[in-house]
């Protein structure tokens, strides 16, 4: 009999199976992740909200529901977490800040209520940076999350929790967001998988016409492509509620190891303009190689997304932040974070014809992708510059000599964010230190069949492994 923490470990569909067997309970399963997240999260603190009464409660209910012979759904008992920007009905949601420090939703969002329906015990809510903002994970109300490699590092963000959360085996996977590469920066810094669905698969919790669209997508964050197919289909499907809704691909599980031979490959070691860490230029190099191992052709391309696209993020970011935020009272703009605030002024600073020519550097962005891949089939890059950053440090100014900007320099992820194309993040190798370094495969508009199916030929062709397996140690924090 395997002690009751081992079940921590175990793949999310192994959970779906043993539990449908009657192999195991919901409540053992529960349980399990309660005790681990009780040992550990003090010291990682992934975790914002534990939901323990409710979690045991649900974990009872499911138990239930499985002995009277009930329909069961395709999540049904295993535990999930949920990012505390996403809104959770009786359940405290404060964006990580201090303006929503009690702040509780009276309804659930849509892939809440889809991810309940699919039968997932929602075991609590994990930190992020406030409103997302920033590609790290800390706030003034929770305090910094760690990195379950080094405590010392950032997870990344801004869905820092929810990665940190999964690599450390609090939970078998976790909701995330994604308006720059939230889900993606910080499941390469936590050695996880991580995928940003196409704009309009998962319905966009800030609303279809919010300053957040197109930018703003949900996905999951798992310890293997397998799991995240779970949690996406689970969220995904078409909403009649939001305009720019398409329907599900369908069961991609089926299709997931029918390989990737014969595809062509594009592969960037740095999109043609962002500073990258020779450390991970080689990594990234050297993991192209797989993909020609599971039958790919691959060949470097130039990619020219034009002189202007940080600084057209940037206009098009600081007005979804003005947008939404410009009309508070001073003093509960005080209570935001400076950082925050600036962007916020400056957002209000802007003009509609310099917000206009922004949405023309997307359109070029867009023109550069659909000329890539009327050649490939996907592309590959970097998902970050450098490797986690010691968290007291804070993001790098510079890399390799070249001066960047710390808030957006050190990703290749927003271009995607911008035209909405699938993207994920697949663990790909270490630095000289031992910590995680992401690839990101980037498929056409509505690819995401694809982009998963590759995901999951290199996870084959290269496997990852874990915190735990990599340190030989049960608690990785």
């Amino acid at each position: 009999m395997q002690p009751p923490d081992d079940i921590t470990t175990y793949p999310a569909v192994t959970l779906v199976k043993l539990i449908r067997e009657r192999q195991i309970s919901c409540l053992e399963v529960a349980s399990a992740f309660l005790r681990k997240i009780d040992r550990i999260n003090p010291g990682l603190n992934a975790f914002c909200t534990v939901l323990h009464d409710q979690a045991i409660e649900a974990a009872r209910n499911a138990d239930d529901a499985i002995a009277q012979g009930a329909p069961l759904g395709q999540l049904h008992g295993v535990p999930v977490a949920l990012k505390d920007l996403t809104p959770t009905a009786g359940i405290r949601t404060t964006r990580g800040s201090r303006l929503f420090a009690n702040f509780v939703p009276e309804d659930d969002a849509e892939i809440v209520k889809r991810i309940r329906r699919a039968g997932a015990i929602v075991i609590g809510k994990t930190n992020t940076p406030e409103f997302g903002h920033k590609g790290e994970t800390n706030n003034l109300i929770f305090g910094q999350t760690r990195n379950p490699w080094n405590p010392e590092r950032t997870p990344g963000g801004s869905s820092g929790g929810s990665a940190a959360a999964v690599a450390a085996n609090l939970v078998p996977f976790a909701e995330g967001s994604d308006g720059a590469g939230s889900i993606r920066i910080p499941a390469a810094m936590c050695g996880i998988y991580g995928f940003k669905p196409s704009y309009g698969r998962i319905p966009d919790v800030a609303g279809p016409f919010s300053s957040h669209t197109p930018f703003f997508h949900n996905g999951p964050l798992a310890r293997s492509v397998e799991d995240a197919v779970l949690l996406y289909q689970a969220m995904a499907g078409f909403d009649v509620s939001h305009p720019f809704s398409v329907p599900a691909s369908g069961d991609v599980l089926p299709t997931l190891d029918s390989g990737v031979k014969g595809l062509r490959v594009a592969y960037s070691p740095d999109l043609g303009q962002f500073a990258v860490a020779a450390c991970v230029r080689q990594v990234c190099r050297d993991a192209a190689k797989a993909f020609e191992r599971a039958g790919c052709i691959v060949d470097e391309v130039a990619v020219d997304f034009g002189p202007d696209l940080e600084e057209s993020f940037m206009i098009l970011w600081r007005a979804k932040l003005a947008t939404v935020y410009s009309e508070l009272p001073d003093e509960q703009l005080a209570l935001l974070e400076p950082v925050v605030q600036k962007l916020i002024e400056d957002g209000k600073a802007m003009t509609a014809v310099g917000y206009g020519k922004a949405n023309l550097v997307r359109e070029r962005v867009w023109s550069a992708l659909t000329r890539i891949f009327s050649e490939y089939d996907f592309l590959i890059c970097p998902t970050t510059a450098v490797p986690a950053f010691k968290s007291a440090d804070g993001p790098p100014s510079r890399i390799d000599g070249i001066d960047v900007n710390s808030l957006i320099g050190w990703f290749l992820t927003y271009p995607f964010n911008l035209t909405g194309n699938p993207a994920a993040s697949v663990p790909c190798g270490f630095s000289e230190d031992g910590l995680p370094i992401g690839l990101q495969i980037i498929g056409p508009r509505l690819s995401d069949d694809r982009v998963l199916r590759a995901s999951r030929a290199f996870e084959k062709a290269a496997p990852w492994p874990s915190p735990q397996e990599r340190k030989n140690t049960p608690d990785v924090v």
